[in-house]
C-alpha cells in the first residue's frame, strides 16, 4: 500500500529529474531509491517539463501536496459557484476521486483547469481562459473534447482576442520547451507515446460487458438534465470513450454531475465503494476488470439520476444555499440553450 501512495506523482518528479540530469525523460530510468521504469511510463507533453522542474527540486511529498492542495481548492471554489454545495465529501465517498488524489494523479487539476476556463470563457476574461485551456490541453486525454468545443466557438463567436492568446500561450509553452529543451525533444516523446499506448488497454468505457448500460446511463441523465450544455455534453463523451480501465478517469463524471444536478444525493457515490467490497474478482481477465470499472463509475451518473433521500430535517437545516449562491446554483440545461453568459468584463468578445 505504501508503494502505491503519491506512486503516479513520484515517478513523474523521477522522470523530470531525470531530464534534469541530462537523460530521455521518455525512456527507461531509474530514479534514486532504485525503482525502475520502461520507456513511455512518462507521456506527458514537453512543455510539463518546464512547469514541473521546479516542482522537482523540492521533495516530491512536499510537491504532491502543494499540487493536489491546488487542485483540492480549485475544485471547491468551483463546485460552490456552480452548484451552492461543499463538494469536499465528493473526494472521500467516490472511490475514483480518492483512487486519483491517493496514486497522485494530475487529472482532478487538469479539469479544474478546464471548468474554470470555461467559467472564465463565459465572463468574457479572454485571456484568462485562454491561459487555462493552453494548459488544461496539457492533459488532454481528460479535456481535449471541451476545450475544442471552446476554442470552436469562441472562432463562431470571432473572440480574436481569446484565440491570439491561447495561440501566444501555446507558442511559449511549446516553443520554449524545444528551445531549452532542444527539437529532440519531441521525437522522444512520439516513441515515448508509442510505447506508453502499448500498455495501455483498447477498450474505452462505452465497450462491453457494462458499456451499453453505461451509455444509457449517460444518455438518460443528458436528456433529463443537460441537453443545452454542449460543453459538459462534450465532456461527457470525453470521458466514457477514452480507452484505459482504472476508475480514476472518470474524474471528468463528478463536475458533470455537479453541474447538471446541484441537489445531487450522497448515497449514490458509497456504492462506488460497496460494489468493489461484494463482487471481490476471482479470476482476474481483461472483461471482469472491465466490468468492475464500469460498475463503479456507473454510480458517479445514479447520484446524477437517483433521488434525494426524504430528510426535511436535515434539508431545512442545511438547504441548498441561500441569496445569491442558491439563485446561481440552479441553471436550467435542459432548455436547448447556451447556459446564460455572465456580464462580460473588458475582455468581452468584440462584433
Amino acid at each position: 500500500m505504501q508503494e502505491l501512495w503519491f506512486s503516479d506523482w513520484r515517478s513523474l518528479m523521477g522522470a523530470v529529474l531525470h531530464w534534469l540530469a541530462g537523460g530521455d525523460p521518455y525512456g527507461a530510468f531509474t530514479m534514486a531509491g532504485g525503482m525502475a521504469y520502461k520507456a513511455g511510463w512518462y507521456a506527458y507533453p514537453p512543455p510539463t517539463l518546464l512547469l514541473a522542474a521546479p516542482l522537482a527540486l523540492l521533495p516530491w511529498q512536499l510537491s504532491e501536496l502543494l499540487v493536489q492542495l491546488l487542485a483540492i481548492v480549485g475544485f471547491e471554489r468551483w463546485a460552490r459557484r456552480s452548484s451552492g454545495r461543499m463538494v469536499l465529501p465528493w473526494l472521500i465517498l467516490w472511490l475514483p476521486l480518492l483512487q486519483g488524489l491517493f496514486i497522485g494523479q494530475t487529472t482532478l487539476l487538469a479539469l479544474v483547469a478546464l471548468m474554470l476556463a470555461e467559467e472564465s470563457f463565459r465572463a468574457g476574461r479572454d485571456r484568462r481562459a485562454a491561459l487555462l485551456l493552453a494548459l488544461c490541453l496539457l492533459k488532454p486525454q481528460a479535456t481535449i473534447l471541451a476545450a475544442s468545443w471552446l476554442l470552436g466557438l469562441a472562432l463562431w463567436q470571432r473572440r480574436w482576442r481569446l484565440l491570439a492568446s491561447f495561440g501566444a500561450v501555446c507558442l511559449l509553452l511549446w516553443g520554449g520547451a524545444a528551445l531549452v529543451a532542444g527539437p529532440a525533444i519531441y521525437l522522444q516523446w512520439y516513441e515515448g507515446l508509442n510505447a506508453y499506448r502499448v500498455a495501455l488497454p483498447d477498450r474505452p468505457l462505452l465497450a462491453p460487458p457494462f458499456g451499453p448500460l453505461l451509455g444509457l446511463l449517460a444518455l438518460g441523465f443528458w436528456w433529463r438534465a443537460g441537453r443545452g450544455d454542449h460543453f459538459a455534453a462534450f465532456l461527457l463523451l470525453n470521458t466514457l470513450i477514452y480507452p484505459l480501465s482504472v476508475v480514476y478517469i472518470a474524474v471528468g463524471l463528478a463536475f458533470v454531475v455537479i453541474r447538471w444536478r446541484p441537489d445531487w444525493p450522497w448515497y449514490p457515490l458509497l456504492l462506488s465503494w460497496t460494489i468493489p467490497a461484494v463482487f471481490i474478482l476471482g479470476e482476474r481477465t481483461a472483461d471482469s476488470i472491465a466490468g468492475l470499472t464500469q460498475a463503479i463509475i456507473a454510480t458517479g451518473l445514479l447520484a446524477g439520476l437517483l433521488p434525494r433521500l426524504p430528510l426535511p430535517r436535515l434539508a431545512t437545516r442545511w438547504p441548498l444555499g441561500t441569496g445569491s449562491s442558491a439563485a446561481h446554483a440552479a441553471p436550467c440545461y435542459n432548455t436547448h440553450d447556451e447556459r446564460p453568459a455572465i456580464a462580460r468584463g473588458p475582455d468581452g468578445p468584440r462584433a
